[in-house]
């Protein structure tokens, strides 16, 4: 552990006894890295604020649950940024899949690429609204696996630790998660 995980640990100490002080510097040091990770996750800087601000409410409700000793503690913070975002993509893809508008323009799965074929651009809206459609088909713990796999870039490792199961497990829970996609889609498109 370095010294920034050691201040890190510090102040996540303090924060578990209700040291606002601490969850202030936490934000401070953290807060611009975190927001990146929201943003890239739910593609919208008012979204990406609120489950910044949901993040750190939860960081200071559980600061006495974190163990160094299991992760890191940018790891740990980090994953709960994630998990909050992607919960706040689905709660905004659940509400805009109830509107009865079929122009979902605020949608970032749903926005269709800027191409001159308008044919091209359509197909691709239709395949981006299956994907969505298919990815939440999929179980809650499928769904966080493959987003911190392929949308975040973690590792197998990674999403053990996270997870608190052995790497055979999460390689199941992504092949297994990639074939019903694969599946769904193909199932969709070929309608």
């Amino acid at each position: 552990m370095d010294s920034n995980d050691d201040t890190l640990v510090a102040l996540i100490g303090r924060c578990a006894i209700n040291d606002q002080r601490a969850l202030k510097e936490l934000f401070e040091r953290l807060g611009g890295y975190l927001n990146t990770v929201a943003y890239r996750i739910v593609g919208s800087e008012a979204l990406s604020q609120e489950v910044l601000q949901d993040a750190f409410v939860q960081i200071w409700q559980n600061a006495a649950r974190y163990r160094p000793d299991i992760a890191r503690p940018v790891t740990w913070i980090t994953s709960i940024v994630r998990y909050r975002a992607l919960d706040a993509l689905r709660r905004e893809q659940k509400h805009l899949a109830h509107r009865s508008q079929p122009e979902r323009d605020n949608d970032p799965l749903e926005s269709v690429a800027a191409v001159g074929d308008l044919e091209q651009g359509v197909q691709q809206s239709e395949i981006r609204r299956f994907l969505t459609q298919c990815f939440a088909s999929l179980n809650e713990r499928m769904q966080n696996a493959i987003a911190l796999a392929y949308l975040e870039g973690w590792s197998r490792e990674e999403l053990a630790q996270h997870f608190a199961t052995n790497t055979n497990t999460i390689k199941s829970w992504l092949h297994r998660g990639a074939e019903r996609l694969r599946r769904c889609l193909e199932a969709r498109i070929g309608q």
